[in-house]
């Protein structure tokens, strides 16, 4: 009877090493996805946070063109200093602005966020150019940030000799107020419209009407 009862005991510890074996690498494993991809969701909401706030001070930008002079020296740049653009959001000029928020983006990513893992940091692949636009409308415009960036994983697969890797995307859109430069790009519009023979032709037709609308409301 001692005999058996220690030839279980002997066979029930090895059954135990046996499961030990098996389920511990099983749950190392969960466990360190469940790290990674917090840490993954983490690196995300960095990323979209840069995208927001730059998209807002792009916007901004648009907005009023000596901001970003008074953001950046910390003064009001004097008359001789500013440049007057009265038809920007028609003709472009946005360029400059377009070009500083890309690279503030790009740098922002690559320099600033913060990771569990070390080297696990995100980098851009979104062209600098395609970054930051500036997007004219017509009757609106917005201004717009969209990034496409590439995290490498801290693990490889089996018989490969490159990390995995994970993309994010994230894009923000914030719409340009200036209700002045608004109502001068309507009124130049109007301008062309009334000097062209279609706009005196038009308006000719608008007189007739409403001059038959007075009489038949006289009577």
């Amino acid at each position: 009877m001692t005999g058996r009862r220690e030839r279980y005991k002997s066979e029930y510890g090895a059954v135990q090493i046996v499961e030990a074996a098996i389920v511990f690498p099983v749950m190392f494993f969960i466990l360190f996805f469940l790290i990674f991809m917090g840490n993954a969701y983490y690196i995300k909401a960095q990323v979209e946070s840069i995208v927001a706030r730059n998209a807002v001070t792009g916007a901004a930008y648009c907005a009023d063109p000596i901001l970003q002079s008074i953001r950046e020296t910390g003064s009001v740049p004097s008359l001789s200093d500013l440049k007057i653009q009265p038809y920007r959001y028609l003709f472009g000029g946005m360029d400059g602005i377009e070009q500083d928020i890309s690279t503030k983006v790009k740098d922002e990513i690559e320099s600033n966020t913060t990771s569990f893992f070390r080297g696990m940091v995100p980098v851009v692949k979104t062209r600098r150019d395609n970054i930051a636009k500036f997007n004219n409308y017509v009757i609106y415009s917005t201004f717009s940030v969209e990034v496409s960036c590439e995290v490498g994983l801290p693990i490889r697969m089996f018989g490969s000799n490159t990390p995995l890797s994970l993309t994010l995307s994230s894009r923000t859109e914030v719409a340009v107020n200036d209700a002045t430069e608004f109502i001068r790009n309507t009124d130049m519009v109007i301008d062309y419209f009334e000097d062209s023979k279609l706009g005196s032709s038009i308006k000719s037709v608008f007189d007739k009407i409403n001059g038959f609308m007075s009489s038949f409301a006289a009577r």
